[in-house]
């Protein structure tokens, strides 16, 4: 009796990093195996297009359509993990809460913000002029 296995939910991990000219949306196991990974650029968008609402709205559901997958054939749990503040991290979160996120919704069970934050340290590298 003491050495029945158990069953535990598998753990899946998104990991959505928002900049100012990409949006990188990172589907992934518990143990860091890429399942899924979609960008701006890799959905056909170009240049500073790659960072706009429209650019994170498209890769949120395309990882949305992937995460259906696991959770038809059982639950799962899903972990959010959030890093900087471009227009992509909006969109993912409104997609989420949106008619595309109902089905995936439910399976998030924990959301991380993990934007770096700098206190002091070294200069600044000049801004990029676009």
């Amino acid at each position: 009796m003491g050495n029945q296995p158990q069953w535990t939910t598998p753990v899946y991990r998104l990991h959505c990093k928002a900049t100012n000219n990409n949006v990188i949306l990172n589907f992934t196991k518990s143990n860091g195996d890429t399942i899924l990974w979609v960008s701006g650029g890799k959905i056909g968008f170009t240049n500073v297009r790659r960072s706009t609402y429209e650019a994170g709205y498209q890769c949120a559901v395309k990882v949305i359509k992937a995460i259906e997958v696991p959770t038809i054939e059982n639950a799962i749990k899903l972990e959010l993990f959030l890093k900087g503040f471009g227009q992509g991290r909006e969109a993912l979160i409104n997609t989420l809460n949106g008619v595309e996120g109902q089905k995936v919704k439910p399976y998030v069970s924990r959301l991380t913000d993990r934007t770096p934050i700098k206190i002091g340290g070294t200069r600044a590298p000049k801004m990029k002029r676009l």
